[in-house]
């Protein structure tokens, strides 16, 4: 037990140390630079004194490789309750990579993504709602992959320094189903499901980021998370 708690506390005093190390180039954007000044909360800081931010993404596919981001979703929160208000979609300009298995989910077609902006835009609004931030996001491994490949496609940047919590595996980690493999599948809408959260009928980045956002503060209240330090939840 000992040596899993080291394991976790390092995650974070690790994401802070290659924080650390980065060097700012002169021509990074603003919001780069100014989210690679911001500390990351000290490791044994509880989720009860913590800002969230969840985020989602729209894609293609799961591959950072050959697939594209097609939209971002974001909404602040705390413990005590989600900022309603700061619900935010960004749509992306890559309606030429739209494929009609992912259209059909998402509903983004290349005529609605005429009115998006541009991937590097779109990345520097994420990292401005970033700064001061723990990031929150469920399977986050697909936004942390798609997020490192751009910044190292862009800014040769071999890491992205970042805390992220991870819905799905808090659910793995912490619940008894989880523990003893009762869940048959752990997608966001079948745990929200499990926790009896309503479905939402509209399939979009935002509103997957809302949904995991009051999917969090329930396991937050019924997991008996609160106290518990951020270092027991980020993971890699």
């Amino acid at each position: 037990m000992l040596t899993r708690w080291l394991k976790r506390w390092k995650r974070v005093l690790g994401a802070e140390i290659r924080r650390q190390r980065v060097e700012p180039a002169p021509h990074w954007p603003a919001p780069l630079k100014n989210y690679l000044l911001q500390p990351f909360a000290d490791a044994q800081t509880p989720l009860s004194e913590l800002q969230f931010l969840a985020v989602d993404f729209e894609t293609t596919g799961l591959s950072p490789a050959r697939d594209q981001i097609l939209s971002i979703g974001m909404v602040d929160l705390t413990l005590e309750g989600i900022d309603i208000a700061s619900t935010e979609e960004i749509l992306l300009n890559h309606g030429e990579f739209v494929k009609a298995e992912s259209a059909q989910i998402n509903g983004l077609t290349p005529k609605i993504l005429q009115q998006g902006i541009t991937l590097s835009r779109g990345i520097n609004r994420l990292l401005e709602r970033a700064q001061g931030k723990v990031l929150l996001a469920h399977h986050c491994q697909i936004e942390n992959s798609f997020i490192t490949a751009f910044l190292q496609n862009n800014y040769n940047l071999s890491t992205f320094p970042v805390c992220f919590i991870d819905t799905l595996q808090i659910e793995k980690r912490f619940s008894y189903a989880g523990r003893s493999r009762y869940h048959e599948s752990y997608q966001l809408n079948d745990l929200r499901s499990y926790y009896h959260l309503p479905d939402y009928l509209a399939h979009s980045a935002a509103s997957d980021a809302f949904a995991c956002a009051e999917l969090f503060l329930v396991q937050a209240k019924k997991l008996n998370l609160q106290q518990l330090a951020i270092s027991q939840l980020t993971v890699d």
